[in-house]
């Protein structure tokens, strides 16, 4: 992975660069010709999160301008994002990298039918959003060398990125979960509002979300830890990174005051779309939203970063799930895609069908041998796991890729 910090920061301010003068009247009217569906569904995130803010904003545009209904379907977590995408319920689903990865990997909640391992590709990006560890402003915790046995950090088994940006913070610090007191909540809102209430010492989250805006109104304010730097101790940045492959760490420039300048991961957030998705639809998609950026990026605060800038930018980083064929149709139309892109899309298409065909394998002998496919199954779980060969996970696999 290159770093792109300084392409971070141009995605925050920059415009849909590509739609400025290079989409004649001909493309125009090739859109025209195109016959939306009556209606279709854009599964993101619980009300409260960026990313529903960010739907609302681009499909209510959507709605106002095509003859085709958008609808936002807010899902109570990230596993749930999974299965409407699977089952048909969405059309479009937000997803990033850890996300993706986690899938692959059937962890926690994703250890189900239709919310295993599944063919889907990135039709638009949403948002780069940073990623950290907050706590409340009066509190004694400065840098992640403060936690430790007894630390009560908020819980939340909603989301698997969210157990993973634990997991990684105790990884840091050579703990396990039993050397912490860990506060369980039930959704991604409640994992910021305990801190605030005092009831938990740290949380993961953004510094994007709406709770981050509001924790941070409160009388006694919020502050973040800064990520360590990798040469600060690189044995135990291994090990958080292992727990946690999908990010980019990088100055934070966009969310709450208390969280601009510092380091932080950061999460490239994209709309996926199922392999099988219609070619044109996903095409046309990308190209209204190119060509109609001016007309929704102030309509939310972080509005500004769904742009092509954005797509750009997770390409020119090493992109970390496959593209949809219709993306990069239009991406090819306005020279934005090269035999660089197109090796790394070959090579992620490649484990991705790999790893669905083994997914697809053991379900058919789970089936066979009376198995229940599910979170809590141990023998499913062993049967999954021996399935699996190699040391590195999905997302270190695709971490490390050329």
């Amino acid at each position: 992975m290159r770093s792109i910090a300084r392409k971070l920061v141009g995605t925050t301010v920059a415009g849909a660069a590509l739609a400025l003068g290079l989409v004649g009247g001909t493309a125009a009217q090739a859109q025209d010709s195109y016959t939306w569906p009556d209606y279709f569904t854009v599964v993101t995130p619980i009300v409260g999160t960026a990313n529903h803010s960010l739907g609302v904003a681009w499909t209510s545009e959507f709605s106002a301008q095509t003859e085709s209904r958008a609808r936002v379907l807010p899902a109570p977590n990230g596993y749930a994002r999974a299965q409407w995408l699977a089952n048909g319920d969405g059309m479009i689903a937000m997803m990033q990298a850890s996300d993706y990865f986690d899938q692959m990997e059937a962890r926690e909640g994703f250890a189900t039918v239709e919310g295993g391992p599944a063919d889907t590709r990135v039709a638009v990006m949403n948002m780069i959003t940073p990623w950290g560890y907050m706590v409340r402003g009066d509190s004694d915790i400065e840098s992640f060398e403060d936690i430790g046995p007894g630390t009560r950090i908020a819980f939340s088994p909603s989301s698997a990125f969210l157990v993973s940006g634990v997991d990684a913070l105790l990884a840091y610090r050579g703990l396990d979960r039993d050397d912490v007191e860990l506060v369980e909540v039930g959704n991604y809102g409640a994992n910021t509002r305990i801190v605030v209430e005092g009831r938990a010492d740290v949380a993961f989250t953004s510094p994007l979300s709406g709770t981050s805006y509001e924790a941070e109104a409160g009388p006694n304010g919020i502050d973040w830890l800064p990520l360590p730097e990798r040469d600060a101790d690189p044995e135990a940045f291994a090990r958080y990174r292992a727990a946690q492959p999908g990010y980019v760490p990088s100055e934070t420039v966009s969310g709450v005051k208390s969280a601009i300048g510092l380091r932080m991961d950061h999460a490239f957030q994209a709309n996926h779309v199922r392999a099988d998705a219609d070619p044109e639809f996903v095409y046309n998609l990308a190209k209204w939203l190119d060509e109609h950026y001016e007309d929704f990026k102030d309509d939310f605060t972080h509005a500004k970063m769904m742009s092509m800038d954005s797509l750009k930018s997770f390409l020119e980083a090493g992109a970390l799930q496959p593209l949809h064929e219709g993306a990069i149709r239009y991406l090819e139309e306005q020279g934005a895609w090269n035999d660089t892109y197109q090796a790394r899309q070959d090579k992620l298409v490649e484990m991705a069908t790999a790893r669905v065909a083994l997914w697809e394998e053991t379900l058919a002998e789970a089936e066979e041998k009376g198995i229940e496919v599910s979170p809590d199954s141990e023998e499913f779980a062993e049967l999954w796991n021996s399935k699996r060969t190699g040391d590195q996970s999905f997302g270190q696999m695709v971490m490390s890729l050329d």
